[in-house]
């Protein structure tokens, strides 16, 4: 008993592992996504502040290097730049010797940078980048030196840098926590669904998935199990009903045949008028037994798909004349009509398809008072041949139509002895039916009478 526990203890707890796993997985992939596409649009954001803002010096000196660039000679050029008061420049020869300056004031002591192009200095808790541009005057290749003060900008830098991590470590946080919460909660249905699975059994076929915090494709998920098992339980239902409704009908016969054999055993001997009697009633309940048999062993081919039907083709309007004759030789207390198209030809197994229209006109025969009248009649369409069989009986209370070909059912159950039957005759004429590839019609009004129409596959 103790092993059994651990078993299935170690069974749930795989299980929960496996559900753990694959909600960490996919909260895992999202979050991961969500982190790529956020360092993305994070780094993008700063590209364009940087640009902007080197675009933005650029501008603000553009005014100064037009300026300069207007001189036309050395001494105007130096004159120009040291009189320059907003920006920061110097002119410098190739030798990188410095020739003007609009640097005025200590804090801006800038060194010529020691690479061309571009240098980066530090003075005075302030940043400076420099950039160098060609002059050409009075045929002298000169270099204009822009200093630019950086320091707020890599302050400003800074500030976002660490503003973008936090949103970046907040948001990732939150996505990972809230995405892992509502995919375990999404899926809570798969695990609630493998631990019914696990434990359904005979005695608790009534086991129904939760679907009241399920969303999307997990609650039609829940409810397809939900409808399986209610198919699963109407079946099982079924079937005990099926065994319980044989057993009682195989009771009856049993418990007369085992009655008159004890009258037999006693005074059968000497009684001939017993022991005659006593033959005829187990020969009648013998042979009811065998029909019982034979169609329960019909039936249980069908459910088990190993029922064999010889399908060939064949002249349907010759059967329907074939079967309105015997009714008419067999049948003289009722008025037998037909009206029959001829040469009207259908595939199937000849032998079962008589079998089951004979059960109709039967049912007919048996629930319709002496004098009444049964019409038979065949026409086609396109896809069909078509048997119509209509009586002037009784008729099917509309609450019983929608079960007369369910197993063991009859409507007058207090008939059930008296015409010999055992409800099993349209439970087996339907299932004839549908292995044509056809379908059954029916209309009835209690007190007028019941028309079946068989649409028989051509």
């Amino acid at each position: 008993m103790k092993a059994k526990n651990k078993t299935k203890n170690r069974k749930k707890k795989k299980q929960k592992k496996l559900h753990s796993s694959l909600a960490f997985r996919i909260s895992s992939f999202y979050n991961s996504m969500f982190a790529t596409w956020l360092s993305l649009s994070l780094v993008v954001i700063l590209v364009l502040v940087m640009l902007f803002t080197f675009l933005s010096m650029m501008d603000e000196n553009q005014p100064s290097i037009n300026h300069i660039e207007e001189s036309n000679n050395i001494s105007e050029l130096i004159e120009q730049v040291n009189s320059i008061q907003a920006g920061r420049f110097a002119v410098i020869d190739q030798d990188r010797t410095l020739l003007a300056s609009s640097l005025q004031y200590s804090e801006d002591d800038l060194s010529i940078p020691a690479n061309p192009y571009i240098g980066l200095q530090r003075r005075n808790d302030r940043v400076y980048i420099s950039f160098e541009k060609s002059l050409w005057i009075q045929g002298r290749d000169l270099i204009l030196v822009i200093y630019n003060d950086i320091s707020v900008f890599i302050l400003e830098i800074v500030i976002i840098g660490a503003a973008a991590i936090g949103i970046f470590l907040i948001s990732t946080g939150v996505v990972y926590l809230r995405g892992n919460y509502m995919t375990r909660k999404a899926l809570g249905v798969l695990e609630e669904l493998v631990v019914k699975a696990n434990n359904i059994s005979s005695q608790n076929l009534n086991l129904r998935l939760n679907v009241s915090d399920s969303t999307d494709e997990l609650i039609e998920l829940a409810l397809t199990f939900n409808r399986m098992m209610d198919r699963i339980e109407k079946s099982y239902e079924k079937q005990n009903q099926f065994v319980s409704d044989a057993s009682h009908e195989l009771r009856t016969p049993i418990a007369v045949i085992q009655g008159y054999a004890r009258m037999l055993e006693r005074w059968g001997k000497d009684d001939k008028e017993i022991l005659h009697e006593s033959i005829q009633a187990i020969n009648k309940e013998s042979k009811n037994m065998q029909d019982l048999v034979d169609k329960l062993l019909f039936i249980a081919r069908n459910d088990k798909d190993t029922l064999v039907l010889v399908k060939k083709e064949f002249n349907m309007s010759e059967l329907m004349n074939e079967l309105t004759r015997d009714t008419e030789m067999l049948e003289t207390q009722h008025i037998i009509e037909s009206n029959i198209e001829p040469d009207i030809l259908l595939n199937g197994d000849r032998d079962r398809i008589k079998q089951a229209l004979r059960i109709f006109v039967d049912n007919a025969i048996k629930y319709t008072e002496p004098g009444g009248k049964i019409i038979l009649s065949l026409t086609k369409d396109d896809k069909y041949g078509i048997v119509t069989i209509k009586d002037t009986g009784k008729g099917i209370p509309e609450k019983d139509l929608s079960s007369i070909f369910d197993r063991f059912y009859q409507v007058d159950s207090s008939r059930k002895r008296e015409n010999g039957g055992h409800g099993l005759g349209l439970s087996i004429a339907k299932i004839i039916v549908l292995r044509h590839g056809g379908r059954i019609k029916v209309a009835s009004k209690e007190g007028v009478g019941t028309r079946f129409r068989i649409f028989l596959a051509k």
